[in-house]
């Protein structure tokens, strides 16, 4: 767990250091909405996997804070959508600049303890899926 944290507090300072204004926790949030250019909260709850209560959580700090805005969608008037604002593109790009610098700094950390950390992580996470904890712990 000390490496999970140890990463998230250094992103949060890396996204500091950047300019970027929201929270590490939100960064999946403008991602989607920064690539898709329009979507729902309910759109962003399903493909990230999180409560709608959650997702709209997060909207709501985003929305507060300017970086994204909440408009009818043309196509379906009861359905509202999001995009990000001048502020918000602003700091999209800010974000995809930062993101790239960082994939060249894990790439280099990955390099040095000689591990390809985002294969192992997804071959852990393919195994948790087939067989959870629970299952592995019940079968000792």
């Amino acid at each position: 767990m000390r490496l999970a944290d140890l990463i998230s507090d250094q992103g949060e300072l890396l996204l500091q250091d950047a300019g970027i204004e929201f929270p590490a926790r939100a960064v999946s949030y403008i991602l989607l909405i920064g690539e898709r250019r329009k979507i729902s909260t309910a759109d962003i709850a399903k493909l990230l996997r999180q409560p709608h209560q959650v997702a709209t959580q997060r909207v709501e700090l985003l929305i507060t804070s300017a970086i994204v805005e909440r408009i009818a969608d043309p196509q379906d008037g009861r359905r509202k959508i999001l995009r990000l604002t001048p502020s918000g593109i602003e700091q999209f790009g800010r974000l995809q600049a930062c993101l790239e610098k960082a994939a060249r700094a894990f790439a280099g950390l990955f390099e040095e303890i000689e591990c390809d950390m985002p294969a192992i992580t997804r071959r852990a996470t393919e195994a948790l899926e087939q067989r959870s904890v629970l299952e592995r712990v019940r079968a000792l």
